[in-house]
């Protein structure tokens, strides 16, 4: 019992600190450390890697509560594309959860190492959508697919979003700022959407597949490093942040697939 706490409070102080230093919702390390948490625990094969991503989706919807209030203060929450991309992220976050369930765990982790690899490359290559000289009008004829894209992929991998909502918005010309606000409060909708669906679709009638301990210290624990990450990011080279970043969650996920 001790040293289950302990490796889930080192996992919290690791998650908080990388979701600081880049602004990201920790998926990428905590699916595959809470597989290998799980995996040790004992718990079957077949259940861990859905065990993973519902857990870290509800460790994503306390932190991007945190995350919107800061955002809110600064008006970088752009409630008027929310209207739509919200519906949409539920949606396809809900999709996304169900379908997982019905994938094997194997196939899961073979969908997440494809897709980190995906976002490692971007991360190394440092690509950034380039903006056109016409302002793309964002309508809803635009943000409902996107949404439901934007929602299915992340609830997939659970992730908060932020790496595809916000390339998406600055895209569209929409200020850093509050793209990566309105990213902070898409996460949300992306998280309570997954979290729920993985809570009514529950393992057996006493058991379900979000593992509430492991939630609770990973957030508790996230507090006190997301704000040391935070303060890391303007003392360290960025180029060399990225590219340790991008290989450290490659190995992770190949670590993931592997041990499956």
């Amino acid at each position: 019992m001790l040293s289950a706490l302990l490796l889930l409070l080192v996992l919290g102080l690791v998650v908080g600190f990388f979701a600081g230093l880049f602004g990201i919702g920790g998926g990428a390390i905590m699916v595959p450390a809470l597989t290998a948490f799980f995996l040790w625990q004992g718990y079957p094969e077949s259940q861990v890697v859905h065990m993973a991503l519902a857990t870290s989706l509800s460790v994503i919807l306390f932190n991007s509560l945190i995350a919107i209030t800061t955002h809110r203060k600064h008006k970088a929450v752009l409630t008027s594309l929310l209207w739509h991309l919200a519906p949409a992220v539920v949606i396809g976050s809900a999709l996304a959860s169900w379908l997982a369930l019905q994938i094997k765990g194997q196939t899961v982790a073979l969908i997440f190492l494809v897709l980190m690899l995906m976002i490692a490359a971007q991360m190394v290559l440092d690509v950034k959508p380039k903006r056109t000289g016409q302002n793309k009008q964002l309508t809803a004829v635009l943000l409902w697919p996107s949404g439901l894209i934007i929602g299915l992929l992340s609830a997939l991998i659970a992730i908060g979003g932020g790496s595809l909502t916000v390339p998406f918005l600055t895209w569209h010309r929409v200020g850093i700022q509050k793209a990566i606000g309105t990213a902070s409060a898409l996460g949300f909708f992306i998280a309570l959407s997954g979290t729920i669906t993985y809570l009514l679709l529950t393992i057996d009638a006493t058991d379900t597949y979000v593992y509430w301990p492991a939630t609770f210290v990973i957030v508790a624990v996230g507090l006190f490093s997301t704000r040391l990450g935070a303060n890391m990011t303007h003392r360290l080279p960025a180029e060399r942040l990225r590219i340790g970043f991008a290989v450290l969650i490659t190995l992770l996920a190949i670590r993931m697939y592997m041990s499956l």
